[in-house]
């Protein structure tokens, strides 16, 4: 058993999920109308201005109660663009072996690369979707702070992960630093500390 404070937090995305039913009025909720879902805000935008203020609100919502899903550094974010690596991370992916990118479990795989330390506080975000029953896709970001080391005070690591006929096979992972005070930047970063 791990000795750190380990926090995990898994959090299913489907394409007519938990972001979508952020704004639901009770009232709406009644109607047989499909839950909204980011797909269907994305494929029927039309400027309207019910529409702007539709995404307004849920950009309000998405800032308050989890901002790191929209950060320019995010995974989604990365996905979106379609880039090869984690912007704003260092690439750490050619550093995995060929046999550690293919799993059965992605949170397991995010771990075993991550290689925690013991006693160190953690925090695991694991975010699948779409699907809940059959997810195809994980991004899973490991913060670990309170590093007993004279320069890094702590990592986080992310992994987009994808689900390709049953084996999950990690195609993105990055790793950025948080230095130590005097050290170097005290926001994450791919810069090394000094």
């Amino acid at each position: 058993m791990m000795k750190s404070s380990l926090k995990i937090k898994r959090i299913f995305l489907a394409s007519a999920g938990v972001l979508g039913s952020l704004m639901l009025s009770p009232a709406f909720a009644q109607l047989s109308q499909p839950v909204l879902s980011l797909r269907n805000i994305v494929q029927f935008y039309g400027g309207l201005p019910q529409q702007d203020r539709a995404i307004s609100l849920l950009q309000q919502q998405i800032d308050k109660s989890h901002p790191e899903l929209l950060q320019a550094d995010s995974i989604a974010a990365n996905v979106w663009r379609n880039s090869a690596t984690l912007i704003g991370h260092e690439d750490i992916l050619s550093g995995i072996s060929e046999s550690d990118r293919i799993g059965t479990d992605p949170l397991d795989m995010a771990m075993s690369v991550a290689n925690v330390r013991t006693g160190a506080p953690v925090e695991i975000e694991a975010l699948y979707g779409p699907g809940v029953d059959a997810p195809s896709q994980a991004m899973i970001t490991i913060t670990e702070g309170g590093l007993l080391d004279d320069s890094v005070a702590g990592f986080r690591y992310r992994f987009d992960i994808n689900n390709q006929a049953g084996q999950w096979v990690i195609a993105r992972a990055g790793r950025q630093f948080r230095c130590q005070p005097g050290r170097g930047q005290q926001d994450w970063s791919a810069e090394l500390c000094s």
